[in-house]
């Protein structure tokens, strides 16, 4: 009986064997012949000058900007002060009741005529007694109230005219509310403003350390943010320093007709300071540094890669120019993907911009 368990049991574990050795699936091996090569991305070297430039961000300014204030109280009898109306300059803006202020120069008038009989009177009766000359004129008038009166009248003048408010020049209009005929308009309240935006100021902030490369004139390139480009030129430069920031302003003066710039924005700007020009010019992600600090970077030879030692000339955080004899423009150097090749490995070359396409259509397959 033992004897027959055993076998049992031996022949249970043999089938349980090979039951599990059936269901495993089959396990291809790597050929040893497979060519696995890493994929680099490549660019072209040109010979392109490098550009250095000071760039910063500013807002836009128009060239001139008023406040409309009335310099007197009354009742409106016209207004074309409109939201984002353009105006010509001498173009009515308000009017008020004149009629106040009429009133008020006919009694200033009235008043002037009053003193002038009495400067009249006592100047004739000064004279007859050998008395008169310009300094007792002088003192006559103000005795006599006409000094006084005269002024009255001028300023009687002065208050007629600011019935009426004219665009001093040529702009659009910001009114944050709508005016109607009959208001009364207290003196001094802001009724809004015009904005003269066909050449508008862009102030930007410039380190200390940079603002001395600049000049006055210099070029300035500027870009919005919905990427329209426009040229300026620096207009001033400011003659101090802000001691907190540790920077200077540099104003930028630019035509503005088709008012792409719009005062209150934000814009990009750029001015060229220096220019440097070499053999060839390459990004500057192609430079590696290996041990030691010596420089490199790797240029396509075919489907190998070959490393060459150089010292760029100059570089910035973009760009490198190098003068090298192995290196020429037309080169197609390594830029990304390249930072554990070897020399002399093959590789599988993508263009800048290749590697990026495909990896689209493969999510879009996906």
């Amino acid at each position: 009986m033992k004897t027959f368990s055993r076998v049992a049991s031996i022949f249970l574990i043999l089938m349980i064997t090979a039951c599990s050795r059936s269901e495993d699936p089959e396990r291809p091996e790597t050929p040893e012949d497979v060519d696995i090569r890493p994929d680099v991305v490549f660019t072209r070297a040109d010979d392109s000058p490098l550009h250095i430039y000071v760039e910063s961000q500013g807002i836009v300014e128009p060239i001139r900007d008023v406040t409309i204030r009335p310099r007197i109280s009354g009742f409106i009898t016209e207004a074309v002060l409109e939201e984002g109306s353009r105006v010509n300059q001498g173009d009515l803006l308000i009017s008020f009741d004149q009629q106040e202020w009429e009133y008020e120069l006919n009694q200033a008038e009235n008043d002037y005529q009053t003193a002038l009989s009495e400067f009249t009177i006592e100047k004739q009766q000064r004279e007859a007694s050998g008395r008169g000359s310009d300094d007792n004129d002088r003192m006559l008038k103000i005795s006599t109230g006409l000094a006084e009166a005269e002024l009255a009248v001028e300023r009687a003048e002065l208050n007629l005219s600011y019935t009426t408010i004219f665009a001093p020049f040529s702009g659009e209009l910001i009114v944050p509310e709508r005016l109607s005929v009959g208001a009364y308009i207290p003196s001094g309240t802001e009724l809004g403003r015009l904005l003269d935006d066909s050449t508008v100021l862009i102030r930007f902030d410039v380190l200390e350390s940079e603002i001395n490369r600049l000049k006055e004139g210099m070029q300035v390139d500027l870009r919005t943010p919905s990427g329209v480009i426009k040229t300026g030129r620096i207009r001033a430069l400011s003659p101090v320093i802000d001691s907190e920031s540790k920077t200077g302003q540099v104003i930028t003066e630019v035509e503005n007709r088709d008012r792409a710039l719009r005062p209150g924005m934000t814009v990009e700007g750029r001015i060229r300071v220096e220019t440097y020009e070499g053999k060839a010019r390459v990004p500057r992600s192609a430079i590696l540094e290996r041990d030691g600090g010596r420089t490199l970077l790797f240029k396509l030879n075919g489907e190998t890669v070959e490393w060459v030692y150089v010292e760029p000339e100059f570089a910035t955080s973009d760009w490198a120019i190098i003068n090298h004899e192995e290196i020429t423009p037309g080169d197609t150097i390594a830029i990304d993907r390249h930072f554990a090749l070897s020399h002399l490995q093959q590789v599988r070359a993508r263009m800048a911009g290749q590697i990026i396409l495909e990896e689209s259509v493969e999510e879009a397959e996906e």
